[in-house]
């Protein structure tokens, strides 16, 4: 089921059931689901509310890591060990079966893993548990690969690259692919939530 609703339009779970004609119950787990993914805030006994995405968050979150992300990148990669690489090849593989399937939402989870691999390494904690505060502040609905699908397969090429840069102990050039492949996909995002014609969030379960 799929549906398009207005910024902060209440949805009434027993009238959704009612509609539909099903039991109430499989619509608040589907109320439960778009909570994790930061579509609805949900006001227990009451109404569900259509979150309203925060855009200038969603903007300067990638800029902030793009330079945190570099950091660690170029850090981590006199410290990633034969065990990393090999975790990385697996991902990787995972990545491709992903984009072979379009299953677009679980790329955006093994994007997330890849880079939080490489950065685990690293000795300065405080930046890692930094990188990962300001990623979970982006919720999941909001992910590039859900606002722009086809940025699944440019990212993919993206993390080969890191990845033989990581291989040949570069770290300039290993920071400098991972801030320019969070610029350019704040990029993408950027464009098309300003290609939105109406201020709508796609609630989908």
């Amino acid at each position: 089921m799929s549906c398009c609703r207005p910024r902060r339009q209440q949805i009434n779970p027993k009238q959704v059931a009612l509609d539909l004609g099903m039991s109430i119950i499989p619509v608040r787990e589907a109320m439960r689901r778009l909570e994790q993914d930061g579509l609805v805030v949900i006001r227990p006994y009451v109404s569900a509310e259509v979150k309203e995405l925060p855009i200038d968050e969603l903007c300067e979150n990638p800029l902030i890591r793009s330079r945190l992300e570099s950091l660690a990148a170029e850090l981590a990669t006199p410290l990633v060990t034969d065990q990393v690489f090999a975790e990385l090849v697996a991902q990787i593989d995972l990545q491709r079966a992903c984009l072979a399937d379009a299953r677009f939402d679980e790329f955006g989870e093994l994007n997330r893993r890849f880079h939080m691999t490489i950065y685990d390494v690293i000795k300065e904690r405080r930046l890692l548990k930094l990188i990962e505060q300001i990623w979970d502040r982006v919720p999941r609905a909001a992910s590039v690969f859900t606002l722009v699908p086809d940025r699944a397969d440019i990212a993919f090429r993206e993390h080969i690259l890191i990845f033989d840069a990581l291989r040949e102990r570069d770290a300039s050039r290993a920071g400098t692919l991972v801030r320019d492949h969070k610029l350019d996909a704040r990029a993408a995002a950027a464009a098309a939530l300003s290609q939105s014609e109406t201020p709508q969030a796609l609630a989908t379960a």
